[in-house]
């Protein structure tokens, strides 16, 4: 199993994380199976939500063939929180419950991407990252620009974790 303290391994600084989430909360807010489910529910229980308080980056260009006209560089702000007894709000995140309740309210013809998608995280210009629960696949949508263009950033939940830095590459 992947240390939860991925963050801290990777010189993340990462803060404001939401204590008392339950196994039992989890699963029924996200019932659904995903490649990487286990090391998602880890960290989770670990570390509910989060806040990256000097930035976190992932470069897709480790996973993928890039272009120069392709997003390569994402910013990651924070991991949104699973509302639990113990916490249901918080006066630094959104909820992954709140974020998906938005976004069908404001984008319905994404029906479809929503059935089969839960976001976890944003940027600070509030894109989402989402997990795709049929192949585990992390995605990401830019809502200033074509929604219907969803970007693949990495293959998997671990992965995702497991590259994101705490700095830009050097030029």
């Amino acid at each position: 199993m992947q240390d939860v303290n991925i963050f801290e391994n990777h010189g993340l600084k990462y803060g404001y994380s939401l204590h008392g989430l339950t196994h039992e909360e989890l699963n029924s807010i996200i019932p659904h199976y995903f490649v990487e489910k286990e090391f998602f529910i880890s960290l989770y229980l670990a570390m509910n939500g989060g806040y990256f308080l000097e930035g976190a980056f992932i470069y897709r260009d480790i996973f993928y063939k890039t272009l120069s006209c392709d997003y390569n560089l994402l910013e990651v702000e924070s991991f949104y929180y699973i509302p639990c007894k113990a916490n249901s709000e918080s006066d630094y995140l959104l909820s992954i419950t709140k974020v998906l309740e938005l976004r069908k309210k404001y984008y319905p013809e994404l029906i479809d991407f929503f059935k089969s998608h839960f976001p976890f995280a944003a940027d600070a210009g509030g894109n989402d990252f989402w997990i795709n629960i049929n192949s585990g696949s992390i995605d990401y949508i830019r809502w200033e620009s074509d929604i219907n263009n969803v970007i693949e950033v990495s293959p998997n939940f671990l992965d995702f974790c497991n590259n994101l830095s705490p700095k830009r590459r050097k030029s």
